[in-house]
């Protein structure tokens, strides 16, 4: 089957559940077990201390409505599992602390979403493992195979985790994930646990595929294009059973699980992915030619927009089916300048996230990335006059209308 019959037809059978076209959902805490060996069996698997065919023990490790969205992003991305949790943040938190402890290193590309830096800096640096940057782009595979190497003789018997989001949030710059993956291969051929972890929630599930890459895991702010309504908070991961397994350990440990609704809200969702995501591309390419030629807008980054002979152009043209939804410009000016063009906006909604089916705007500097020390802002060309914009469903006239009033404000 194509894509965009698997996220409506797999996962679920209706005949198991009196004929219902559309999954039920699981308002349960527990599960009855057909015998005392069942009971032990299923627990035993659900806490990671034997290996086999589980089943549902109690909603914190699993639940029918969990299997169903896992099941369904799972062959989304071709990953061989997949892992729902109450956000985005939970999923980040939940894979890292699998995989990482103290001592070890996580090597990433700047910039990230601002609540993954500060949870970078305020808790895993804290918890004794080292974090370090350099600036996302069409160089960032030689800048950290080049940091690595410097830390070369600390790195035997640790786990190294190499954490790119591309296009990276809000500066929408590139990376080349299959130049990172070699770096990973190169540090396991010396004896080096490594891992490449992608946050892949700007252009996934449909315009981009990690797994394609080769990378180990794709994390998701499932709160937003899988999501897709603004109405919910989640998260996913996915990857190999193994990896996965080891996760899910974690989130039956910690709690970060997600819940019965929410999972049938983003399986819900994913039966309108492609159309929603394609929809808002369609927008976006309208809008961003329309940025790109206003006098009060100095730079629009949006990959369509790209120097077709650069090399962003080319990681982009090899790794994405798309360019998506989301694009950052600069107004000419500053603050004062940015600001007073917010407050003019009528019909896009001035908001944090992404991915919903109205149109968001807001001002990184200032909210998605408050909590970012200014070096590191400076270095991701995050200012005082880039606004970012998730572009929605609307009629794209309408929301260049939008945008047009507001600047004439300025």
């Amino acid at each position: 089957m194509e894509k965009d019959t698997i996220v409506i037809s797999k996962g679920y059978d209706p005949l198991k559940y009196n004929g219902a076209v559309k999954p039920p959902i699981f308002l349960t805490s527990t599960y009855k077990f057909k015998s005392a060996e069942e009971g032990e069996s299923f627990i035993r698997v659900a806490l990671g201390l034997d290996k086999g065919e589980g089943g549902f023990v109690y909603s914190r490790f699993s639940n029918p409505n969990f299997d169903i969205v896992e099941e369904r992003l799972s062959l989304l991305e071709g990953a061989k599992s997949a892992a729902v949790f109450c956000s985005g943040m939970a999923a980040i938190t939940s894979t890292l602390l699998a995989f990482v402890k103290n001592g070890d290193y996580i090597f990433y590309t700047n910039p990230l979403y601002g609540g993954t830096e500060f949870l970078f800096k305020e808790f895993f640096e804290k918890m004794g493992v080292s974090t370090l940057h350099v600036n996302a782009g069409s160089e960032s595979p030689k800048l950290m195979e080049s940091m690595i190497n410097s830390y070369k003789g600390k790195l035997k018997g640790k786990s190294v985790i190499l954490y790119i989001e591309t296009p990276a949030n809000p500066n929408n710059v590139m990376v080349d994930l299959g130049a990172i993956v070699k770096i990973r291969d190169k540090l396991i051929k010396e004896g080096i646990n490594a891992k490449v972890f992608v946050d892949n929630t700007f252009m996934g599930p449909i315009f981009q595929s990690p797994l394609e890459q080769k990378v180990d895991i794709v994390l998701y702010s499932a709160t937003k294009f899988i999501g897709g309504h603004s109405d919910v908070i989640a998260g996913a991961v996915l990857g190999s059973e193994e990896d996965i397994s080891k996760i899910k350990g974690i989130r039956g440990m910690i709690g970060t699980n997600g819940n019965p609704f929410d999972s049938w809200l983003m399986a819900r969702s994913l039966e309108t992915v492609h159309i929603r995501m394609q929809r808002q591309m369609e927008n976006a390419k309208k809008i961003a030619e329309f940025l790109s030629k206003h006098p009060k807008v100095d730079r629009v980054i949006y990959p369509e927009l790209y120097d077709k002979k650069s090399e962003q152009y080319r990681i982009y043209k090899k790794q994405c089916k798309g360019p998506g939804s989301l694009m950052s410009f600069y107004i000419k000016g500053g603050k004062k300048e940015a600001f007073k063009f917010l407050n003019n906006i009528k019909l896009c909604k001035l908001a944090v996230s992404l991915g919903g089916t109205e149109s968001l705007i807001e001002h990184p500097k200032a909210m998605t990335h408050s909590e970012v020390d200014e070096n590191t802002l400076k270095d991701a060309e995050i200012t005082d006059n880039m606004i970012r914009l998730s572009v929605g469903i609307e009629n794209y006239q309408d929301i260049i209308n939008d945008l047009k009033s507001a600047l004439d404000k300025i």
